[in-house]
């Protein structure tokens, strides 16, 4: 019965809608998603975060050239978008494996196919 006491999140390598469905196909309850915010607002993933100059793109800086590139009405609108667009994808395909919710999908591996393309491994 432990099971119904926690809450199962999966973190890591979760770039894609697609990879969210999996997760909770899979028995989590829930996902954490950071690289995918970051590529949002134009990440390169150069790994320069906290190395010199930083960011070259001006996520994470402190060169006054590069940071007024990341306006707060800029990453807001690029991020809300990104989730729009996931949760619209997440609710089409929930729609189509004939479930009514993401919840309905927990744990229900039986609707993973592997390496069938776009059957929603």
């Amino acid at each position: 019965g432990i099971r119904d006491q926690v809450a199962v999140m999966a973190s890591g390598g979760i770039r894609t809608p697609e990879d969210v469905l999996k997760a909770i196909s899979l028995g989590a309850d829930g996902v954490v998603i950071g690289t995918a915010e970051l590529v949002a607002i134009d990440c390169v993933r150069c790994t320069n975060c906290e190395r010199d100059r930083g960011c070259p793109i001006g996520i994470a800086t402190t060169d006054p050239e590069l940071a007024p590139r990341m306006t707060v009405d800029w990453v807001h609108a690029r991020v809300v978008r990104m989730y729009q667009s996931w949760a619209k994808y997440l609710r089409k395909r929930i729609s189509h494996l004939g479930l009514g919710s993401v919840r309905e999908l927990c744990g229900r591996r039986d609707l993973l196919r592997y390496g069938e393309e776009g059957s929603g491994q």
